[in-house]
């Protein structure tokens, strides 16, 4: 996530889970952003994958 995604997702995050939330703070921030390693297991919703990885990319709606 580049620092545009980043300001968006921190815009946003009071609407994700703590799980989530606890991966994204525990990742370390680089100079061309962060890079997030996100394991699908029970511990994290679905749905706030798929709401976080929107923010990196728009659907194509052709």
């Amino acid at each position: 996530m580049g620092r545009a995604e980043r300001e968006k997702f921190e815009a946003e995050r009071s609407g994700y889970a703590g799980a989530l939330l606890d991966l994204y703070d525990a990742t370390e921030s680089l100079h061309d952003g962060k890079w997030l390693w996100i394991p699908i297991d029970e511990n994290l919703s679905f749905d706030d994958i798929i709401k976080m990885l929107r923010i990196k990319r728009k659907p194509n709606r052709k």
